[in-house]
């Protein structure tokens, strides 16, 4: 949708007041039965006494889902709803407001037209500060209403993270006159704006935050599902960079005072209840220290085998393959790709009174009661292969070994499957096949491996795309002729999607990630293989023909045509003939 479409409602004192909107919203609640009297009376009178909007509280406290309230808040003014996933701000428009004042308001500008700027926001009490943003921007005021994410969404992409935090400096990197030192100031301005970027990046789901100094200043940058995605800096932070840097060392308890070698630490951080551990690394780079923090959930959950992405068929498979009574299970990607949480997912649904399971990891990334998990300690010699010894001797019926680094704990692991007990593990390998050859590769005699090793799972995240901005998109003919020869002629009839980009996708066209899933199941022709030292490539091409496996690169031609994720997710993440498309 065009801007053109909405130039909202114009306000010039036509408005009622704020108590006069709380009460027509109650009267609206009570009417259309989604509330009784006696809760909107007590929602108004903690309103009234928390000293926050009406419309805000009802939805902070869960009384009433945003978008309903929003629909009411549009009855009782006439202002309408708009979702900024379809309409664009102008550039103009934007330029007009400063980042003071938006620091200020909790608006967004959307347009500016015959002497009055349209502004979205998502609660009353702007809408009652409409003669002040008058004065202050110098135009008359008109009102679109949006969801509350796409505002904060769209005052990052346009004016940058943490504007809020740095609003008390100017854009030379001084701190504005009040009260307080300059250096006081600053300080507690910086570690307002490093919990803010915190924060955001939960919000965003990131995994890390990556602090970046170039020549030219400083650079932010979030990975999310995966992927590195910059993210907008306020106008001015640049200047603040070696402060930033220093308040996250003090956060980290590390020496501030050297910048010649890396260091590293940690602390704990709280959001909305959540609790934190918070990783540090610092580097020293060329044009000053580098940050990473690694985001560390301490509540996190594990999934179950059914919310994984597997297909019935594939579900199938690793139910039989979790439940043998011995043998060796293997999960095999690149790092991120999702291996732990699999791992953890069929650990779970084997994990009863019956079974003993002890785990070795490195470090212990979930919590999972009645396992008895241990963590290795290199510093004391506790590796994989030490600790596997002694795991062995404590009676496991399922033992989960965090990773196989080495040929020691590859030879004790297929030692241990053959005596009986059923191993998880994983490996670094690109696809499935190749992780047999990774084992002979390590030491293990292939006979070991042919006899050991029951399934092998490979693994790769895509990232979906956004249902709220997805388009349909052309794609060339030669990438059309390697799906159809991948998976068949109903890809003539398919539609493609991409993402275009919006506030619930945080302007990336995709939103959350998605398995993509290879599996072999041993086989006499396998295992006759591997003891043959068979490449990785034969060995795919005899699961293939024998066992019907599809590959990664198959599994994702399936996600794409089903509107899960995009040509350039899959081309991304698996090996294949090189790209030939447009979006």
């Amino acid at each position: 949708m065009k801007v053109d479409d909405y130039i909202g409602v114009v306000g010039g004192g036509r408005l009622p007041g704020e108590t006069t909107i709380a009460r027509r919203i109650g009267e609206q609640l009570v009417e259309q039965d989604l509330l009784d009297t006696e809760k909107v009376e007590q929602a108004q009178h903690r309103a009234r006494w928390l000293k926050e909007p009406f419309d805000r509280l009802l939805i902070r406290d869960g009384l009433v889902e945003e978008g309903a309230v929003l629909d009411l808040l549009a009855q009782v003014t006439g202002i309408p709803v708009v979702s900024m996933a379809r309409v664009e701000p102008e550039e103009q428009a934007v330029k007009t407001v400063s980042v003071r004042v938006i620091a200020s308001y909790r608006v967004v500008p959307v347009r500016l037209y015959g002497g009055a700027i349209t502004l979205a926001t998502d609660s009353v009490a702007e809408l009652a500060r409409e003669e002040e943003l008058r004065v202050v921007l110098g135009h008359s005021i008109r009102w679109v209403l949006c969801r509350s994410h796409e505002i904060t969404e769209c005052i990052k992409h346009y004016y940058g993270v943490g504007i809020h935090a740095l609003a008390g400096q100017d854009p030379g990197g001084q701190p504005a006159a009040s009260g307080r030192t300059g250096a006081e100031h600053e300080s507690r301005d910086i570690t307002a704006f490093v919990n803010a970027i915190i924060e955001d990046a939960v919000a965003s789901e990131a995994t890390d935050i990556h602090f970046e100094p170039s020549e030219t200043g400083l650079r932010l940058r979030y990975r999310i599902d995966g992927v590195m995605a910059s993210v907008p800096l306020p106008q001015g932070a640049e200047g603040f960079a070696r402060a930033i840097v220093s308040s996250i060392k003090v956060m980290a308890q590390l020496n501030i005072a050297e910048k010649r070698l890396p260091q590293d630490g940690r602390f704990g951080f709280d959001v909305d209840g959540r609790a934190l551990d918070i990783r540090v690394s610092v580097l020293p780079a060329e044009h000053g220290e580098a940050a990473n923090l690694r985001i560390l959930n301490r509540e996190s959950s594990f999934l179950k085998l059914d919310q994984l992405g597997y297909s019935p068929e594939q579900l199938e498979t690793i139910e039989d393959l979790i439940t043998a009574p011995h043998g060796i299970m293997l999960y095999t990607g690149a790092t991120g790709s999702g291996k732990t949480t699999s791992l953890y997912a069929s650990l779970s649904r084997i994990n009863t009174d019956e079974r003993k399971i002890i785990t070795i990891e490195d470090p212990v990334e979930y919590r999972m009661p009645g396992v008895t998990q241990l963590q290795v300690n290199t510093d004391i010699d506790f590796t994989f292969a030490s600790g596997l010894r002694s795991v062995l001797r404590h009676d496991p019926d399922v033992v989960l070994i965090g990773e196989i680094r080495d040929e020691e704990t590859a030879r004790i692991a297929t030692s241990a499957a053959m005596t009986g007990h059923l191993v998880f593990s994983t490996l670094h390998t690109n696809d499935s096949a190749s992780a047999a050859t990774r084992l002979i590769e390590m030491g293990v005699p292939p006979y070991l491996v042919a006899s050991s090793v029951e399934g092998i799972i490979a693994q790769q995240l895509v990232r979906r795309v956004c249902p709220s901005c997805r388009a349909a998109v052309s794609v060339e003919k030669p990438l059309i002729e390697q799906m159809v020869r991948s998976i068949g002629e109903k890809v003539r009839e398919a539609t493609i999607y991409k993402g275009t980009g919006c506030p619930d996708c945080r302007f990336t066209g995709y939103h959350g990630r998605i398995g993509l899933f290879e599996m072999i199941v041993m086989n006499d022709m396998l295992r006759g293989l591997i003891v043959e030292r068979a490449p990785s490539g034969r060995l795919m091409e005899s699961a293939v023909e024998s066992t019907g496996l599809l590959t990664l690169r198959q599994c994702g031609w399936l996600r794409v045509l089903a509107g899960e994720t995009s040509i350039d997710e899959v081309l991304r993440v698996t090996a294949g003939p090189g790209r030939h498309w447009r979006g």
